[in-house]
């Protein structure tokens, strides 16, 4: 797979293609349903396969500093798409100019002049160029020699709309099994495994520390986990919180790795939530802290997987 960065001068075995092209954060089911139109009708046509993101999230670019609502950063937007049958993964950068953009700059800069795309499959409400003030009615009014296919959004067995905002929402109440559950694999935190002030291997509970700060933050509160360290997955009870009971005054995620003993500093780490435990509390000494800890573990050793 190729990765492109710029719409310009796109190698002519990856013009005329059918173009996916989203945010995909989450990567849920309705974002596969996409790119597996997009896949279906380049194989009708014989054309290559192009999914086209941002980066950073439009979103997130309109709200700076404030605190990310992504699912997936990008790292792990990447190894999703890695795994997809496509021939080239376009990842734009989302800056002031490219929010300026009209929709028929978009149109005919990005897709036509630079892509030279021959089909376009988005979600049915998808919008585009300055303000949104361009969709799926406007392209195919304007440009009619360019086909778009909208997929329609996926629904659960409820009759709920699959989307990344419902995924947002489970993830700040705690709801891990249900956001997993749309998006076909875990909700993970990654990062690099930092010092923290080793209170945890002082009572036997050694953790890794990993600011949570790539993707939205969940519920505060202990979770069963799971660790992939060196192919090899771990169970894990994490808290994610402000660690009363030591004084914390910021946001850390803690994860002790049941029956795993190790240097993990400098490693960049991804932590699954699987199953919400409790709420964050303050406890009256470390003694007790520990003992809630080994209730944890059983929990977590019970229920990860």
């Amino acid at each position: 797979m190729r990765f492109f960065h710029s719409w310009q001068k796109i190698p002519p075995v990856y013009q005329n293609a059918v173009v996916a092209i989203g945010n995909f954060d989450g990567f849920h089911k309705g974002h596969r349903a996409v790119v597996e139109q997009a896949v279906r009708i380049a194989h009708k046509e014989n054309r290559p396969v192009i999914l086209m993101t941002f980066e950073p999230h439009p979103s997130g670019f309109f709200r700076p500093g404030g605190r990310t609502f992504r699912i997936t950063p990008i790292r792990s937007k990447v190894r999703a798409i890695c795994e997809l049958p496509i021939d080239a993964f376009c990842v734009f950068s989302f800056d002031k100019h490219f929010a300026e953009m009209s929709p028929d700059d978009f149109v005919e800069n990005v897709l036509i002049k630079g892509l030279h795309a021959a089909h376009i499959v988005v979600g049915e409400d998808y919008g585009f160029g300055k303000n949104r003030q361009g969709d799926i009615a406007y392209m195919r009014r304007k440009y009619p020699e360019l086909p778009v296919t909208a997929v329609k959004k996926l629904r659960d067995q409820n009759g709920e709309i699959i989307s990344s905002s419902r995924i947002r929402a489970f993830l700040r109440d705690g709801e891990v099994e249900k956001a997993s559950g749309l998006m076909e694999h875990p909700f993970e935190i990654e990062g690099y495994v930092i010092h923290g002030a080793e209170l945890g291997r002082k009572i036997g509970f050694p953790t890794i520390n990993i600011v949570p700060a790539e993707s939205i933050l969940p519920r505060i509160g202990v979770y069963a986990a799971s660790v992939e360290i060196d192919g090899k997955t771990f169970k894990a009870v994490a808290n994610i919180g402000y660690r009363p009971t030591v004084n914390g005054q910021s946001v850390l995620l803690e994860a002790h790795i049941l029956n795993f003993d190790g240097d993990l500093y400098g490693r960049r780490l991804r932590v699954r939530l699987l199953t919400f435990i409790r709420p964050e509390v303050r406890f009256s000494s470390l003694e007790e802290l520990k003992a809630q800890i080994i209730k944890d573990s059983r929990i977590a050793e019970r229920i990860s997987r």
